[in-house]
């Protein structure tokens, strides 16, 4: 069984990578990634309060459980993985995830989990598809209908939120 409060425990003082609408940050050369932008800009989104940091294994964290993760999820090998925070009075609107490297993966299939770190607190919400996530329980386990499905988070609780997310085949 994962501890997720001792993997939560371990990077929640870590810098990670943040990810905001700074333009330096993205592959700019992926259309995609301008394409969402453009799309939170005429929504006009408060892009001031777009921010989540991802964390990601052997750089901010030990996969000491990717074996756990492998049998949990009933996956032959793991593409990427990667921890995402987002910190009180942030979000992420509603975007989908760009690979850089999603041709490769393709090749073996593509199929998406992410996994609730931590039990519901009021205000956190994640929204995949047309479902709402407010409540939900540590350990609970989505699996996506397509690795590209377009998805939204936000923390208006205390607390951050982490997710755990995996491609894998």
């Amino acid at each position: 069984m994962i501890n997720w409060n001792n993997i939560i425990e371990e990077i929640k003082n870590k810098k990670g990578t943040c990810i905001t609408v700074d333009p330096t940050i993205w592959n700019l050369d992926n259309p995609h990634y301008l394409d969402i932008f453009e799309k939170w800009k005429q929504a006009n989104f408060n892009l001031s309060a777009i921010k989540w940091i991802n964390f990601y294994p052997e750089k901010d964290f030990a996969f000491y459980f990717k074996n756990d993760i492998l049998k949990l999820l009933n996956l032959k090998g793991i593409h990427r993985c990667w921890i995402s925070q987002i910190q009180p009075g942030y979000y992420a609107p509603w975007h989908w995830d760009v690979d850089d490297n999603e041709e490769l993966y393709k090749k073996e299939g593509i199929i998406r989990y992410s996994i609730f770190m931590q039990n519901a607190k009021l205000g956190q919400i994640f929204m995949l598809s047309d479902d709402i996530y407010h409540t939900y329980n540590q350990g609970q386990i989505l699996k996506w209908k397509d690795y590209k499905e377009w998805h939204c988070g936000m923390n208006g609780s205390m607390e951050s939120k982490f997710l755990f997310h995996v491609l894998g085949h």
